[in-house]
């Protein structure tokens, strides 16, 4: 089996990225994504923010693409 795969260690940050550009491009807050999504609003913004070394998990993350209408891959795709 081939071991020279190649993944991205910025992965969260992408997420985080493009999380921020959908919110906006649907204006909704991410208070009002947290209360829909049924998770911390704190939370959401430090993993926004980049605040801390926080991951998301993939429920939470589909939840609030259902909520914007996006597909879930969209916030994994890098755009640089």
């Amino acid at each position: 089996m081939t071991t020279n795969y190649k993944f991205d260690n910025h992965i969260y940050e992408t997420v985080a990225v493009n999380l921020k550009k959908y919110l906006q491009e649907n204006n909704v807050s991410p208070k009002q994504v947290a209360e829909l999504a049924q998770i911390k609003e704190s939370y959401l913004l430090n993993f926004l923010n980049r605040q801390k070394d926080l991951s998301i998990s993939i429920y939470d993350l589909y939840k609030i693409s259902v909520i914007l209408n996006v597909s879930i891959d969209y916030f994994f795709k890098n755009n640089n």
